[in-house]
């Protein structure tokens, strides 16, 4: 659905917001599973796109003419974020990068705005799969190696013990929160479900004078440290949750583990096109299809995600791979060619 539909309960408007730069292979997976798979009745969308130079990208971008809003201009990350933010007309926002897929079809998004609207000290939702160690890691019961983190938690909120906690829609989805684990909102803002107006009483995200990140993994400029600061310093008791069916995952085309990056008018990593005709690189099942046992650990990447002719990178224990950037590989964008690897 996306917004023309009758909305008989009056759920609130929710706005997604997408930023692209000069992947179009990744902003089409992006942008048809958004529309396949998120089912609700008051959707606004808003593409920002960075003037990518990607042959075939623009045109793309032109041809979908259900997103509503389309801004073409030359920022920062964190700028285009700010952006997103100013013009979002949705009580809720999904910030997005055009790296990550939607993997499940369903009115699920229902029932996440349900439990957000009923439990306010949720901060952020992340919506896309994380790593099996990840989420017991998350998830583990507490041991000496976490006094740093119950000190600090203690020092920031005195009475307020951010305790992680579990949610449950009208309809039996289930959330779980970090609890004192984790900061309350993505420091990035992507890719996340998030109230408007956390990221207008924080933001906006700000970047590093000059313009160069602290190092090349660092797209953020220094944007997203600053808000993680700023977020401890409000002493907002927020919990970042995770839905125990994910609805998202990393597009991971890069035997590294990684996905394909660009900085500046470089692109890192491998990079290849969905060989599936819809441009998917992972197979889309129904919510129904995919359950979690009450009261489980949320299911992890390589419990949900069906790659489509390729291979997703595993590590000895059987977890997805994973790397911050490929230096090996580089392609030119704008002179369309190859320079490494």
């Amino acid at each position: 659905m996306n917004g023309d539909t009758d909305n008989p309960g009056g759920l609130p408007k929710v706005t997604i917001g997408i930023l692209s730069w000069n992947r179009l292979h990744y902003l089409r997976a992006t942008l048809e599973s958004a529309r396949r798979c998120i089912h609700y009745p008051d959707l606004e969308w808003i593409l920002s796109d960075n003037e990518s130079e990607e042959p075939g990208l623009r045109q793309y971008i032109d041809s979908i003419n259900w997103v509503q809003h389309k801004f073409a201009k030359r920022q920062s990350h964190a700028d285009a974020m700010n952006q997103i933010v100013c013009e979002a007309k949705g009580k809720y926002l999904i910030l997005w990068p055009e790296d990550v897929q939607f993997i499940v079809g369903g009115d699920w998004l229902i029932d996440l705005v349900e439990i957000l609207e009923k439990n306010q000290e949720i901060g952020s939702m992340g919506l896309d799969a994380l790593r099996s160690r990840t989420v017991r890691s998350m998830f583990r019961s507490p041991g000496p190696s976490d006094l740093p983190a119950v000190l600090r938690e203690m020092y920031w909120y005195r009475g307020s013990f951010r305790w992680p906690r579990k949610y449950t829609s009208s309809r039996g989805v289930m959330v779980r929160s970090f609890g004192w684990r984790a900061s309350g909102i993505c420091g990035s803002g992507i890719p996340s479900l998030t109230r408007t107006d956390i990221w207008r009483r924080l933001g906006p995200w700000k970047t590093r004078s000059g313009g160069s990140p602290v190092s090349i993994v660092d797209s953020s400029l220094g944007a997203e440290e600053d808000m993680y600061a700023r977020f401890y310093l409000s002493k907002l008791p927020l919990q970042t949750a995770v839905p125990l069916v994910p609805v998202a995952a990393d597009i991971i085309t890069d035997p590294t583990g990684c996905k394909a990056k660009v900085r500046g008018g470089l692109r890192y990593g491998v990079y290849m096109p969905a060989i599936s005709p819809d441009g998917l690189y992972y197979q889309i099942r129904q919510q129904e299809e995919i359950s979690a046992l009450k009261d489980s650990l949320p299911l992890s990447f390589t419990d949900v995600v069906n790659p489509i002719g390729f291979k997703i990178p595993f590590d000895s224990d059987g977890d997805r791979l994973k790397s911050a950037i490929n230096m090996s590989v580089v392609f030119d964008v704008k002179n369309n060619r190859k320079v490494k690897g």
